[in-house]
């Protein structure tokens, strides 16, 4: 097939999908939410023209932003619609509706579960312990432990992924500008071993940290990495103390003692540590 062709079936593709988009979002949005609905019109409008005239061969770099960026639109809004119209909205403020929700996919079930998992560490603004515990609480800490760290993983990777592509401009329309230049500036300043400790305490906004660390020069490796070594210890460690696997009483009694001593020390420290580093201004060039 030649690279005419391709770029002509790429282009009617993308037209094709934005149209398609824009009329589910008449369909489901309208009624929901007039500033999603507006703002995702004009998005999908902006990049079926703009990818459609512009020359892939002479700005491909421009061609290849737009492309990605109706994509990640369309998967954003896909969500939203799913999350309004499947009732999800409504089950995130009842635990047990959100439960029910779940057990009542059957089959499918986990996935929807490391669904929620991921949406919760990209979009949602809901502790993380919340997802956890709804895992311990229908499955059992251990498929619970499994699953939130697949969703977890996943939801890291994209936030980094949509750092990377959407930049700063981004970062500062989610968390504010002082949050994404402060952060910023201290995994760039402080280097990947203050992000590995960043990760490993809930001291720190972890999911906040996954987009902004997208924004500085860390690569996709290293990043994966680290999210595979550092997520599951706190996932672990909630998962399974708060489904009472240990107990209050026998041997139990000192490994709670010993957890409690563990935690307040780490609280010391990484509060000490937060403390300090964003205590510190920017050096001067």
């Amino acid at each position: 097939m030649k690279a005419q062709t391709k770029t002509a079936l790429a282009k009617a593709g993308v037209g094709i999908m934005c149209a398609v988009m824009t009329a589910l979002c008449g369909l489901f949005m309208y009624d929901r939410s007039k500033i999603m609905y507006y703002t995702a019109v004009v998005l999908f409008a902006i990049a079926a023209v703009a990818y459609c005239a512009l020359d892939s061969e002479k700005y491909p770099h421009a061609s290849r932003t737009v492309l990605v960026g109706a994509i990640l639109t369309a998967i954003v809004v896909g969500c939203y619609i799913i999350y309004v119209t499947t009732g999800l909205s409504d089950r995130f403020n009842d635990f047990d509706a959100l439960k029910q929700f779940i057990l009542d996919s059957g089959f499918w079930g986990a996935l929807v579960f490391i669904g929620l998992t991921v949406f919760q560490v990209v979009v949602l603004p809901i502790p993380e312990a919340v997802t956890i515990l709804l895992g311990v609480a229908i499955y059992g800490a251990t498929w619970s432990f499994v699953l939130s760290v697949i969703g977890t993983v996943i939801g890291s990777l994209i936030s980094f992924m949509l750092g990377k592509v959407f930049g700063r401009k981004l970062c500062n329309w989610m968390f504010g500008a002082d949050n994404t230049e402060k952060y910023a500036r201290i995994l760039s300043e402080k280097g990947k071993f203050l992000f590995i400790i960043m990760l490993l305490f809930p001291a720190f906004p972890d999911d906040m940290l996954c987009m902004i660390a997208g924004i500085t020069s860390m690569s996709y490796a290293y990043f994966t990495v680290i999210c595979l070594v550092t997520r599951p210890v706190m996932i672990g460690l909630t998962a399974y103390l708060g489904s009472g696997a240990i107990p209050f009483s026998g041997w139990g009694i000192p490994v709670w003692i010993a957890l409690v001593c563990l935690m307040f020390a780490a609280f010391v420290v990484i509060s000490g540590l937060r403390k300090s580093i964003e205590s510190r201004k920017p050096k001067r060039r």
